[in-house]
């Protein structure tokens, strides 16, 4: 049998001013490969860089030198082992037939584009409803507005009262931005260094993922004012701060759409509504929504008006809440894989490079990651996140401690 070894670190690759030194080591009681050759794609055509032998006492180490070229983000490679009669290739999943494809190869990015600050923080996550109420003017009460998805006007529960699935959305505990703010000394004193915020602009559900206005921080949790007033409190602290954006969809609710005609110029009832064209609807007027759920529409990117709007305008969402006052750390793009065009995800890697350039030409050292459902190789290796919130990555500890299925992985160890 033979066995190679080979990871995308030291001392497998050593790195130089213009070329990585790849090394990859074999055993094996079969007959070694006549030849071994590094496969790589530096422009999206094969190169087969021959490998030098070596004897290390059990093991063969085979070195070769991969030149890098301007303007690579990322360097994808492979193994491929040629005999007199056949071929295979080798690629952090084991030994193949066919050569892996480009998201399976080995990838190493140089230089890495990734902020240098997150490395060694601790995050905490906030879901601003659920962590501390502050009690002041502004926060939730009972009857506040109505709740047009689940018609019935908001509930407010005391703090330790039990949440029941009942009416889950539209059930709040009055915590707030000032809450966040009144524990921080809390927070610094367990080690946390950065804060990810789920959503926090105005929307009507608990979650707030059904955006109704993106330039507002909702009034009930203390309006952009209380934003501020974290950020400056975060500031003194050396505390990161990350919002969550939610641009694949909006809530029903947006002046957008409005789907319960609140305003005038909604593209739910009126087909000649100037903002008809940021959806995507069938001919018989039914619009195409985030995995069926009717109060979330999907933002159509061939819009140019939802472009602008979300990244490219000088004014765009994304630039706006990186500048002051506010001046955040990053984004938590929220399912980001699903956004594109035409209700699709069509052209979603050219509109998150344009999100992700936007970005970075605000801040260079801002935070952008990506919520995947599944594997996030595709989208880290087009250079369009600096990380990912993988959800698939966590199911194994998800279905251990709730003790179900999730994602398709079994609860049963068995």
């Amino acid at each position: 049998m033979l066995f190679a070894w080979h990871l995308p670190v030291p001392p497998y690759v050593r790195y130089h001013a213009e070329h990585l030194e790849i090394r990859l080591l074999v055993q094996g009681d079969d007959e070694l490969p006549q030849q071994v050759m590094l496969r790589c794609e530096p422009d999206n055509e094969e190169w087969l860089l021959t490998m030098q032998p070596e004897k290390q006492g059990s093991f063969t180490c085979y070195q070769a030198d991969l030149t890098l070229l301007a303007g690579e983000a990322v360097r994808r490679y492979c193994f491929k082992f040629l005999w007199n009669d056949r071929q295979q290739w080798f690629g952090p999943l084991g030994f193949s037939v066919v050569p892996p494809a480009q998201v399976e190869q080995f990838a190493i990015e140089i230089p890495t584009h990734s902020p240098e600050w997150v490395a060694d923080q601790v995050f905490y996550q906030i879901f601003p409803d659920r962590f501390s109420a502050s009690g002041q003017d502004h926060t939730i009460k009972n009857d506040s507005y109505y709740h047009y998805a689940v018609q019935r006007k908001v509930i407010r529960k005391e703090w330790d009262e039990p949440l029941t699935e009942e009416n889950a959305s539209s059930t709040f505990y009055g915590g707030d931005l000032d809450g966040i703010v009144e524990r921080l000394p809390y927070l610094q004193g367990i080690g946390v260094t950065a804060l990810y915020l789920n959503p926090i602009f105005t929307a009507p559900s608990n979650h707030k993922y059904d955006t109704e206005d993106y330039y507002q921080v909702d009034p009930y949790l203390g309006g952009n004012d209380a934003l501020v007033r974290l950020r400056e409190e975060t500031q003194k602290l050396g505390m990161r701060l990350i919002l969550d954006g939610v641009f694949n969809h909006t809530g029903d609710t947006h002046p957008w759409f409005d789907r319960y005609q609140q305003r005038t110029e909604g593209a739910f009832y009126d087909p000649a509504s100037p903002h008809r064209l940021r959806f995507t609807f069938t001919a018989d007027g039914r619009v195409l929504d985030w995995k069926g759920n009717s109060t979330l529409p999907k933002l159509d990117f061939s819009s140019q008006a939802v472009v602008d709007s979300v990244y490219q305008a000088d004014d765009s969402v994304l630039r706006h809440w990186l500048r002051e006052p506010y001046q955040i750390d990053g984004w938590r793009l929220d399912v980001v894989h699903m956004l594109g065009e035409g209700g699709t995800a069509r052209g979603n890697l050219h509109h998150l490079a344009g999100m992700y350039r936007a970005v970075k030409n605000e801040n260079p050292q801002a935070y952008v990651f990506g919520e995947h459902f599944g594997d996030a190789r595709r989208w880290l290796q087009a250079g369009v996140e600096d990380g990912a919130n993988e959800l698939y990555g966590v199911c194994p500890a998800g279905a251990f401690v709730f003790s179900r299925c999730r994602c398709g992985l079994s609860a049963d160890p068995s």
